[in-house]
């Protein structure tokens, strides 16, 4: 479900879907929530809206990820959404649920036209330029690459954004607290992080995934304020 007031200003599929993509340029870090089971994930989500964080995206990686996804789409001010779909059946569950957007760790048509006719924006994995390429022009909303700290960090988003600088890029796979502005500052409309909120124990701490949550939300104040 979108926030209150973002929900009031969707007059059609496609409003509301670039509407989303508003609030996702202006949020910036997806936390990426991978877990054991619902009531972790749900712990794990908490920590970061309780941080500032409002783009939770719960991923299909735990049995019930749709009832995480259920319990968070009603919350003001937090734009919530599906992980690891890889097919219109994992799609179709993460509707019903209220998730706004799905992230696919790969290209898909079936999905990008199915994200289309229900209003969800279609965030999709491509590595390689043509790769990247050939998921803007089958309508993908914003092309995921991962793991872009393998693919050359920061530089490689440059290097992508400076012919292609018509598509939204989100990076993940090894953003942290210290590269997150050289990714934003490189062309990156968004990131996802996970690990790095969890902190050095790798445990489901909601007070600890707060503080860390806090001090991405902090960063994202300092790029706004250039």
């Amino acid at each position: 479900m979108l926030p209150e007031k973002l929900a009031s200003l969707c007059t059609s599929l496609l409003t509301c879907i670039v509407k989303s993509l508003e609030v996702i340029r202006k949020h910036k870090v997806f936390a990426v929530i991978r877990a054991e089971n619902v009531e972790s994930a749900l712990d794990f989500a908490e920590g970061c809206i309780k941080g500032g964080l409002r783009l939770i995206e719960i991923t299909f990686s735990f049995p019930g990820a749709e009832e995480a996804i259920s319990a968070l789409s009603g919350r003001l001010g937090v734009l919530v959404g599906a992980g690891t779909v890889l097919d219109t059946d994992m799609a179709e569950r993460a509707r019903k649920a209220g998730a706004a957007f799905l992230v696919s760790p790969h290209t898909d048509k079936e999905l990008i036209g199915f994200a289309k006719d229900n209003a969800m924006v279609s965030i999709q994995g491509a590595y390689t330029s043509s790769e990247i390429v050939n998921a803007w022009k089958m309508g993908v909303d914003m092309v995921k690459i991962f793991p872009v700290v393998a693919a050359g960090g920061p530089s490689y988003v440059k290097a992508i954004k400076d012919p292609l600088p018509f598509v939204d890029i989100m990076t993940t796979g090894g953003v942290g607290l210290d590269n997150f502005a050289d990714f934003i500052r490189s062309g990156a409309s968004a990131v996802g992080v996970s690990s790095a909120l969890l902190g050095n124990s790798g445990r489901i701490d909601i007070d600890v995934i707060a503080e860390n949550a806090s001090k991405f939300a902090d960063k994202i104040r300092e790029l706004d304020k250039g």
